[in-house]
C-alpha cells in the first residue's frame, strides 16, 4: 500500500479541500488544507473491493445490521484492545456528536454543567450550548511539553452538584495525549465519588503510538461502566468519516434502554448500506493496513520535528502520543492571536485550526492534521 499516493480530492465536494470552505474559514482559498480531521489517503484496499462488489449488486434498499457486523466489531476491540464488548450493550447512532447530544439530554437538565478538559474539541462547545447546558472547564496543565489532567480541579468541579457530566476525550483531541490506566482510574474515582456521568469520545482510540496504549474507559472496571457511555467509531481509523457510523456502548441496562427509545423515537439509528459493508470489512481485514499506517504517521511526526529543528523555526511540537493530529505551540513568536491566524493563512499559506477554537487555553497554538 502506498500512503504517499497523491489523490485529487477536489473531484468531489470534499469539505477539507473546498475553496469555498477555505475562503470562508481562513480568508484564503489557496492555502494548504490541514484543518479538517480526515486523512488524504485511500481506505484499505479490501474495503474498496467489497464496496465495489456491493455497488455491483445494484440494489440499495433498506437494510438491517447483520450479525457479522457486530461480531467484527467485537473481535476488533477484543483482539486489539483487550476490551470485551457484549453485543447487547451496543447502540448505533448517526454520529458521535449525535450520541453525545442524546446522552447530555438524558443525564442532565438545562442549565446543568458539563465538564470538558480544555483545550477541547470545538464541536463539544456547540453540542453543549445547543442543548442549553453550561460549559465547565477543567483545564489541562502543560508541564515540560506534556499535558496532564488537573485532578484537584476536577475533584472540585465534580463536587459541585450543578455539574452532572464529564466529557472525556480519550485519546485527547487536540493535544494528542493517550490517557494511561492510572490517569483513567483516578478520573473514574472522582466521578464515582460525585456521581458524575462520563461520556467518553474514543473515536481516535486506534491511533496510539508505541509504547503508549489506548485503554477504553469502560474497561477500567464494571463499576465504572455503570455510570458511563463510550462513543466509538471506525470513521477516523479507516478514513471513512463520510460514511458516518457511530457506535455507543452503554453497559447499564436502564441507561441503554432510554438511549434506544430516543433513537427509535427520532429515527437517528437508520442504516447506511455502504457503512455496513465498509465497517465490517475494515474491522475484519484492516489490521495490517492500520499497523503500517501507524508507522507512517509516526514517520510524519518525526518529519515535523526534524523540519522545525533543521530550519530553526521558533515553533514547538507538542509530541503526540496518539491521533493523526499535531498540536503546535506558536507562543514564542509573540504574535497576537488574530495576527497569528492571519500570518498562518496569508504568509505561511496553511490552513490549520487556530488554537483559540479549542478554548482560551489554546490561544497561540494550532492543530494540524
Amino acid at each position: 500500500m502506498n500512503f504517499d499516493e497523491s489523490v485529487d480530492r477536489r473531484q468531489y465536494p470534499t469539505l477539507k479541500w473546498s475553496k469555498t470552505f477555505l475562503e470562508e474559514h481562513f480568508g484564503n482559498a489557496d492555502v494548504i488544507p490541514m484543518s479538517v480531521a480526515d486523512m488524504d489517503i485511500k481506505v484499505p484496499p479490501s474495503v474498496i473491493d467489497k464496496l465495489q462488489k456491493r455497488v455491483a449488486h445494484g440494489i440499495f434498499g433498506y437494510e438491517s445490521k447483520p450479525e457479522s457486523y457486530y461480531k467484527a466489531l467485537e473481535l476488533w476491540y477484543l483482539n486489539r484492545h483487550k476490551w470485551k464488548i457484549e453485543q447487547h450493550q451496543i447502540e448505533t447512532c448517526s454520529s458521535i456528536l449525535s450520541a453525545i447530544a442524546i446522552l447530555i439530554n438524558q443525564h442532565s437538565n438545562e442549565g446543568d454543567g458539563v465538564i470538558v478538559q480544555s483545550p477541547f474539541f470545538f464541536e463539544f462547545r456547540m453540542v453543549i450550548k445547543n442543548n442549553k447546558r453550561t460549559i465547565v472547564k477543567n483545564p489541562l496543565k502543560l508541564i515540560d511539553g506534556k499535558y496532564h489532567i488537573d485532578f484537584n480541579d476536577l475533584e472540585n468541579k465534580a463536587a459541585d452538584s450543578r455539574n452532572k457530566i464529564l466529557i472525556l476525550c480519550n485519546p485527547h483531541n487536540p493535544v494528542g495525549r493517550v490517557w494511561s490506566k492510572d490517569e483513567l482510574s483516578e478520573v473514574a474515582g472522582i466521578c464515582e465519588r460525585h456521581n458524575l456521568f462520563v461520556i467518553t469520545d474514543e473515536i481516535h482510540g486506534d491511533f496510539a503510538f508505541k509504547p503508549h496504549q489506548y485503554i477504553p474507559y469502560l474497561a477500567i472496571s464494571d463499576t465504572v461502566s455503570q455510570n458511563a457511555a463510550a462513543c466509538i467509531s471506525p470513521a477516523k481509523t479507516f478514513n471513512i468519516a463520510g460514511m458516518i457510523d457511530a457506535i455507543t456502548i452503554i453497559p447499564n441496562e436502564i441507561h441503554r434502554n432510554r438511549f434506544h427509545e430516543f433513537t427509535d423515537r427520532y429515527q437517528t439509528n437508520k442504516i447506511n448500506v455502504f457503512a455496513n459493508i465498509a465497517v465490517e470489512t475494515a474491522y475484519l481485514e484492516g489490521a495490517d493496513w492500520l499497523d503500517k499506517l501507524l508507522d507512517y504517521l509516526q514517520g510524519n511526526v518525526a518529519f515535523i520535528k526534524e523540519f522545525l529543528s533543521e530550519n530553526d523555526i521558533n515553533v514547538s511540537l507538542i509530541e503526540p502520543e496518539g491521533t493523526f493530529l499535531v498540536w503546535l505551540d506558536f507562543r514564542a513568536l509573540g504574535f497576537d492571536v488574530k495576527i497569528l491566524e492571519r500570518f498562518l493563512a496569508d504568509k505561511a499559506k496553511i490552513a490549520v485550526s487556530p488554537g483559540y477554537w479549542f478554548g482560551r487555553e489554546g490561544a497561540s497554538f494550532a492543530r494540524m492534521t
